[in-house]
């Protein structure tokens, strides 16, 4: 760790450059090495930066025609970045961003892209468990998998009194069933070790993605019962 005597011309200074990071402590400025940050990789997070990574290379490998039609796009959408809506996405950040969700869906890349606003879609209500071990996720109605999908994360069991709070929310890759059932017992033992009981209450978000253009809801939050089915 190395003092700091400042100046006229430079008066305070704070943050990192390259491998040094500047603050101030009770001995007055310093400089000591950068922290690195002391946490593992988990495999959901090493699967999405993988995608990520192909989704850039799959972007560079577009043709002009096939970028302007995600730039285009934008136009009839209105897109935005979620910190200013008076930004527009860019057509590379739209690509990314939806493309990321499809494959995570196992959907194949989207290569037209249809004019179309997002296809109404059915609430999520709850978790049910109709018979052991089997846990679904329901809704107010039948999904409609050719004209949209969805992303749905759950945390582990919590008390019903409970705020919302999005910590600790884990991505379920739901099982589809030709008896519409969407089956999410596999993916939460994996995600949490062992499946909630029944009259838990879990904490989940969710958001609808339509299958033909490049369009999405905002994110569903709140909190689902575990109920029994019969």
């Amino acid at each position: 760790m190395a003092r700091i005597k400042l100046g006229p011309l430079i008066t305070d200074i704070a943050g990192s450059v390259g491998g040094a990071t500047f603050q101030r402590s009770r001995f007055g400025m310093t400089m000591r090495a950068k922290p690195l940050p002391l946490y593992s990789e988990t495999p959901a997070q090493y699967t999405i930066r993988r995608l990520i990574i192909f989704l850039q290379y799959s972007w560079q490998g577009l043709t002009n025609a096939e970028r302007l039609q995600w730039n285009r796009f934008l136009d009839f959408s209105g897109q935005t970045i979620r910190r200013d809506r008076s930004i527009k996405l860019s057509g590379q950040t739209l690509y990314i961003k939806y493309q990321l969700w499809r494959l995570l869906y196992d959907q194949a890349l989207l290569t037209e892209i249809a004019y179309s606003p997002m296809p109404d879609h059915y609430n999520f209500l709850k978790i049910s468990r109709p018979e052991e071990p089997e846990y679904h996720l329901v809704f107010d109605g039948t999904v409609d998998v050719t004209k949209y999908f969805f992303i749905c994360k759950l945390t582990s069991p919590r008390r019903e009194n409970q705020a919302y709070n999005p910590r600790g929310l884990r991505w379920m890759d739901v099982i589809f069933y030709p008896t519409d059932t969407y089956a999410i017992t596999t993916s939460y033992i994996a995600a949490f070790g062992a499946l909630p009981s029944v009259g838990d209450f879990c904490h989940y978000s969710i958001q609808f993605f339509s299958i033909t253009s490049p369009v999405y809801t905002g994110v569903f939050t709140g909190k689902a019962e575990v109920v029994l089915e019969v």
